[in-house]
C-alpha cells in the first residue's frame, strides 16, 4: 500500500519585480516587518538556527515578488499580513508593495510506480565536504550517481518536514545537465546545477531542494508533456 499524504501550500505573489539577487533583501524586510517574533519565517532561535525544512519560502518567481507558505505555514503567514504596512525595504528602495495573486492549492505527495519529470533550478547540492569528492571524480556516471545521492537527501529532508514518511523505495535519475555556474551563498562561492530529473515521488510544483531552500535556490517544477495523438 502506498503511502502519500495531501499537503497545503500557499503562492502569495506581490505586484513588484524582484531580481534573485535581491531575495536575501525581500526576506530580511519581510522578517523585520513580523520583527522576527514567528521563527517560521527565518528558522533561527535564541539557541542558534533551527534545522528544519522551511515553510515560508522566498522567491522570484516569473521575475516578481512571491512568498511560497508550506502547511503550518499558511497560518504563519498572517503574522506579516497583521503586521505589514504595504512597504518593503529592497536594498536602498522603499518599494510599496500590493498582492497580486493569492493561491491555496493541495498537492498529495507519495511514491508512485510511474516516474514524474521535474526541472530544478540553481540548485546547490555540494557542501565542502561533497565539493572535493564531486571533483575527484573523473567518469561522469560517478558525478552524475553522487548529485542523485545528494538530490535523493535533499528529498528526504523535504518529506520528513511535512511529516511523510516512505517505505517504498525512491528512484531518481538525472537526465540533463542544463547549466552550472558559480553562485554566491552566505558569503561563499558554491557550485549551482540547473537540471531535469525523473523521480518516482509526486512533488508539489515551486517549493526549494537543497541549500539556500527558503531563498530562491534549488526550484522545482514538475514538467508537463504534450500527449502525442498516435
Amino acid at each position: 500500500m502506498t503511502t502519500t499524504k495531501t499537503i497545503r501550500l500557499l503562492t502569495v505573489n506581490f505586484d513588484f519585480d524582484l531580481n534573485f539577487d535581491e531575495i536575501n533583501q525581500f526576506r530580511g524586510s519581510v522578517i523585520k516587518t513580523t520583527k522576527g517574533k514567528n521563527d517560521l519565517f527565518h528558522n533561527h532561535s535564541p539557541n542558534g538556527t533551527i534545522y528544519r525544512y522551511p515553510l515560508i519560502q522566498y522567491k522570484s518567481l516569473n521575475k516578481k515578488a512571491t512568498l511560497l507558505c508550506i502547511e503550518e505555514g499558511i497560518e504563519g503567514i498572517q503574522d506579516f499580513f497583521a503586521a505589514t504596512d504595504w512597504k518593503l525595504n529592497i536594498g536602498i528602495r522603499e518599494q510599496p508593495i500590493k498582492v497580486e495573486n493569492l493561491r491555496v492549492r493541495q498537492h498529495r505527495i507519495g511514491v508512485w510506480e510511474k516516474p514524474f519529470q521535474y526541472t530544478l533550478s540553481r540548485w546547490l547540492p555540494l557542501n565542502q565536504e561533497n565539493y572535493r569528492k564531486y571533483h575527484r571524480l573523473e567518469d561522469f556516471g560517478q558525478k552524475m550517481a553522487l548529485l542523485e545521492k545528494i538530490l535523493l537527501a535533499n528529498i528526504l529532508s523535504f518529506l520528513q518536514g511535512i511529516n511523510l514518511y516512505v517505505e517504498q523505495k525512491i528512484e531518481i535519475k538525472i537526465k540533463h545537465i542544463l547549466d552550472q555556474r558559480l553562485e554566491e551563498y552566505k558569503g561563499q562561492e558554491m557550485e549551482s546545477f540547473s537540471l531535469r530529473f525523473e523521480t518516482n515521488v509526486s512533488l508539489p510544483n515551486y517549493i526549494g531542494l537543497g541549500k539556500g531552500s527558503s531563498s530562491g535556490f534549488g526550484i522545482l517544477k514538475e514538467e508537463i508533456r504534450e500527449k502525442q495523438q498516435n
